[in-house]
């Protein structure tokens, strides 16, 4: 969890997920409270679903973005140095250092299946 929290506090990450709401939030509002934002009548907007509408996106982008990054797939740079094992055949263990790219597993190729090994 920590990892993840860490990870998802990337200034890179918050940045594209603060974009992606800004635009996303504008566009679901204009749709679901545009005839009071266009009219000007500020006091018919509903600003609890108002802020929310931007959370929303803002929450998954970060969401999404974090855990693509979390993942060891074959191919990708790691994020840091850890070991790895193959949940898919359960024998190959292999150490990688942050920014290895990760090769895929001897026994099971495309199928290869890396996870953080505990």
């Amino acid at each position: 969890m920590l990892l993840f929290l860490r990870l998802a506090s990337d200034p890179a990450i918050l940045k594209r997920a603060f974009v992606l709401a800004l635009l996303v939030g504008t566009i679901l509002n204009l749709i679901n409270q545009g005839e009071a934002m266009l009219a000007g009548a500020w006091g018919d907007i509903a600003w609890t679903k108002f802020l929310l509408t931007y959370c929303v996106p803002f929450c998954v982008s970060t969401y999404s973005a974090t855990s693509a990054k979390i993942r060891f797939d074959p191919g990708t740079r790691a994020y840091l140095a850890t070991r790895l094992k193959c949940v898919n055949c359960g024998v190959t263990e292999i150490a990688v250092e942050e920014g290895d790219l990760i090769p895929p597993c001897p026994h099971c190729q495309e199928k290869t299946d890396f996870r953080k090994a505990s």
